[in-house]
């Protein structure tokens, strides 16, 4: 089966690298954390931190929930790097074939027949949930392997047999992800529960309780077992940017559209909010065996029926998914059911009338029509009409059978062969270009580390190798992600599940329009001057076509000959990576700031929280009288748009411009401009009401030769969701001070703006460079720059506090002088360390949290489980 649905698809040059995540997170964190184990067979060691994540980040954190638990990548160790890609195709399809193996050793368990295991391992291991995410998230194929393993340890306690298979499964699965460990110990107490009534029917308390405490028993050491990553991981996340404040939506009922998608994904290979569809049309007929035989009670009906509630309302959806969004991809788990359910249709469809046949074939004829429509409709004609005819081929073998009224083999196996043939078009029509073409989203077979190595056409091998310094990029540089990693560069830009909320906090606070909830810092800060040198960007990094991007006072120092050219630019202006301030404001007082005054206070002082008592010159607001708020008038001379209350603006076009015109234009000469848009609401016009209200929109802000794009995600867009009250820009440097400016809005709709503010901020590189200048003065003089470990010293004639942009995280120890010395919480998001006068020797040294504490807790958990089978063993021999 896999060679008929992925030949071509290789031959089409196809890969399972998606041009999105797959090529900026699973293949590349696959390729760095292979590159990390080799170095470990080395000799060369595990960093547990990595200044090449980021602004610096852990690796356990970082790397956790993609790859360091998954069995299957260690695999990747055993190929050379010139094969990273083929061993991550291979690993694909030992995944997938695990899959099908799992469940048989599932199946077993209750002593199905040949035929039945098989059809049911196929419906399985081929449903859509696997097909779709080879391409997508690998990682998530892995609970499908692991939860009938989960639900067979359940099954071996039920019937008073060795706990060890759960204890084992649930320590794998804690380690592999959290995230679908969550998930699979809902579903896994949802089947004890369902298989635990059908064997004793919660008759016999004393059998309840036994049975629960073993189960609860075996779980809890299973937990202590995967505790050495599952602690770390957890508390990753508890401290990460992961937003997890609920949701914006309705959680009773879905719009209507989720509903209409519900019947329509059913066979045919597409997925609405992570509910996956593409199922066998031969689940049709095993539903209808399943309501013929509904007196039995099977546990595959009960946990279908579950799971399909699940499925209706948005609540079970969020709840599933830690109160977040309702994702439903917990949907992994339905296609175990049905692929049961299916095999033991396959045996015993006898028990199928021929009213039940006719009843089945009204329900084909209904799909016929909807997916008849729906072909001539979107013009695929081939992927709606391969399913109806699968299921009309299987709808008359079986009527011919009972006719006849003779129950032949080859029969079944004509009834297996039609399955494989569905479920192998189902996969086809999702992959190739008929279909939904997903090929055309993958990243070209073999060719990711090139794109990696040519990120910036060669030029990062132009920087100086000795220095400490981080490397920016432009806001036009979205592509650019987690490739500093491949580099081993010092940058900014990462694009992680797991990101530290500390820096998200910063990031927010400063209004950093390129923030997103699991990017904190990205696209170059906004081509923010200070923020640029706050963090030590000394270079930045980028196409020659965005040169007119670059903060004020980065000068071209590269050119490449490429096409297209790539610049290198430097300052002078940069910041020390570590230096001593004694002057301090709150947390409450800098947060009272505008954004402009937020950045130019970077250069002044420092940011403490308000509980942190630290001497030093306390100062209440950013004393840079020379920002300008700038007189304007806004012209309403776009026909598609119009205002008309003071506050509101309706778009009745796309791209519609607002012009604003600046007055005294002349004044602004050498500043950097900004602008603010506060008190923003969208309401869209134009939503079918049976669609959910489409909350994202984009505006497009133009100044002299540069533009810039901000985004309002849709609510509907759990993983990147949050409500843009406020929109704050940088329009960038000025050098003749152009008197106009225009908002484009791109997408229709109302918007209601309480306040447009616009700012020059003055910019001279001399008083740039006479700043870093004075934070040089007063730096850290690193001796030692490793990734877990930084030594230097600073003398001082005054008390303040070392100000860092090491991300604040607890697992950094300070000492100063051979003393242990607290952190406090700097500029919103770093470490910083208070300092007495005179010399201070400082040593930084970093260890994952619970790491130790979680490898303690796994021994008690080997010894713990070694206990019990001991026990159980004397116990069964005497």
């Amino acid at each position: 089966m896999c060679i008929v649905i992925y030949s071509w698809y290789f031959l089409m040059d196809g890969s399972f690298i998606w041009e999105s995540d797959g090529f900026t997170q699973h293949f590349q964190l696959f390729h760095e954390y292979v590159n990390i184990l080799q170095g470990v067979l080395r000799g060369e060691g595990f960093p547990e931190w990595d200044w090449s994540i980021g602004a610096g980040a852990d690796t356990i954190t970082s790397y956790g929930y993609y790859v360091i638990g998954d069995p299957f990548v260690y695999l990747g160790v055993f190929f050379p790097e010139s094969l990273r890609e083929f061993s991550f195709h291979l690993i694909m399809f030992v995944r997938m074939w695990c899959v099908g193996l799992s469940y048989l050793i599932f199946v077993r368990k209750f002593k199905v027949s040949h035929g039945a295991a098989l059809l049911g391992a196929l419906m399985y291991t081929f449903s859509f949930f696997v097909i779709y995410n080879t391409g997508r998230h690998p990682f998530f194929i892995l609970p499908l392997i692991w939860y009938p393993l989960l639900c067979l340890g359940v099954e071996k306690i039920l019937k008073r047999e060795s706990g060890l298979l759960f204890s084992i499964m649930v320590a794998v699965s804690a380690i592999v992800n959290f995230y679908f460990f969550y998930k699979l110990t809902i579903l896994v107490f949802i089947y004890g529960v369902v298989r635990y009534g059908m064997l004793y029917r919660f008759k016999d308390w004393k059998q309840l309780g036994y049975s629960f405490g073993r189960c609860s028993l075996h779980y809890f050491v299973g937990l202590l077992l995967g505790a050495v990553l599952f602690l770390p991981m957890v508390d990753g996340f508890l401290n990460s940017s992961r937003n997890t404040d609920g949701t914006a939506i309705n959680l009773f009922l879905y719009q209507v559209n989720y509903y209409i998608s519900l019947v329509h994904n059913l066979f045919v290979p597409d997925i609405y909010l992570w509910t996956a569809g593409g199922l066998s049309i031969f689940t049709l007929f095993t539903v209808a065996f399943l309501f013929k035989t509904k007196k039995n009670k099977t546990f595959s009906s009960l946990m279908l029926l579950i799971l399909g509630v699940f499925l209706l309302f948005p609540f079970f959806g969020s709840f599933m998914n830690g109160m977040a969004g309702p994702y439903n991809r917990f949907s992994f788990a339905i296609p175990l059911f049905i692929a049961f359910a299916s095999g033991q249709f396959l045996e015993e469809r006898n028990k199928l009338q021929v009213k039940d046949l006719r009843i089945v074939g009204y329900i084909l004829i209904g799909f016929t029509f909807i997916y008849g429509k729906a072909a001539i409709a979107e013009n695929m004609y081939l992927y709606y009409a391969s399913p109806v005819i699968s299921g009309w081929a299987i709808w008359f073998i079986l009527m011919y059978e009972k006719v006849k009224k003779k129950r032949a083999k080859k029969i079944s196996i004509i009834i297996v062969g039609l399955v494989i043939l569905n479920l192998m078009t189902n996969a086809t029509n999702f992959y190739y270009p008929y279909g939904n073409n997903s090929i055309s989203k993958m990243v070209e077979l073999n060719t990711s580390a090139d794109r990696y190595e040519n990120l910036f056409g060669g030029v990062q091998n132009l920087l100086p190798e000795d220095d400490l310094y981080r490397v920016g990029v432009t806001s036009q540089d979205n592509h650019v992600r987690n490739q500093f990693i491949y580099h081993d560069l010092m940058g900014l830009s990462s694009y992680l599940s797991i990101t530290n909320g500390s820096l998200s906090e910063f990031a927010e606070e400063m209004e950093l329009s390129s923030y997103q909830i699991i990017q904190p810092l990205r696209n170059g800060l906004d081509d923010r001057r200070i923020a640029n040198h706050f963090f030590n960007i000394e270079y930045i990094l980028t196409e020659e076509d965005n040169a007119s991007y670059l903060p004020y006072g980065y000068e071209v120092v590269h050119r490449s000959n490429d096409n297209p050219a790539f610049i290198v630019a430097k300052t002078e202006a940069a910041f020390p990576f570590a230096y001593v301030e004694d002057r301090v404001t709150t947390r409450e007082n800098f947060s009272e700031l505008n954004p402009v005054e937020k950045e130019t206070f970077l250069t002044q002082g420092v940011v403490l929280e308000n509980n942190q008592d630290v001497e030093g010159r306390e100062i209440e607001k950013a004393a840079n009288e020379q920002i300008k708020e700038v007189e304007y008038q806004i012209e309403y001379t776009d026909p598609g748009l119009s205002a008309p209350d003071k506050n509101l603006i309706e778009v009745a076009d796309n791209e519609a411009r607002l012009k604003i015109n600046l007055e005294n234009a002349d004044e602004l000469a050498g500043h950097d401009i900004f602008i603010y848009l506060q008190g923003l609401e969208y309401e869209t016009t134009d939503t079918p009401f049976y669609k959910p209200d489409d909350t994202s929109y984009d505006i497009r802000f133009l100044y002299e030769d540069r533009k810039k794009t901000l985004r309002q995600s849709d609510k509907y867009s759990f993983s990147t969701y949050f409500h843009r009250e406020n929109m704050f820009v940088n329009l960038g440097h000025t050098d003749m001070g152009t008197d106009e400016m225009f908002i484009q809005f791109e997408d229709t709709g109302r918007y209601n703006i309480n306040d447009i503010t616009i700012y020059a901020l003055p910019a001279d590189n001399k008083i740039d460079q006479q700043i870093a200048e004075e934070k040089w003065d007063n730096e850290l003089d690193i001796k030692v720059f490793e990734n877990e470990r930084i030594e230097g010293n600073v003398q001082r004639e005054e008390p303040g506090v070392l100000v860092t942009t090491i991300p604040y995280e607890k697992g950094w120890n300070v000492t100063v002088n051979g003393e242990e010395r607290d952190t406090v919480q700097a500029n919103i998001g770093f470490i910083g360390v208070p300092l007495d006068s005179g010399n201070s020797e400082i040593v930084f040294s970093y260890q994952s949290p619970y790491l130790k504490s979680g490898g303690v807790l796994s021994l008690i958990g080997i010894f713990l489980l070694g206990l019990i089978q001991l026990i159980r063993k004397k116990n069964n021999s005497s």
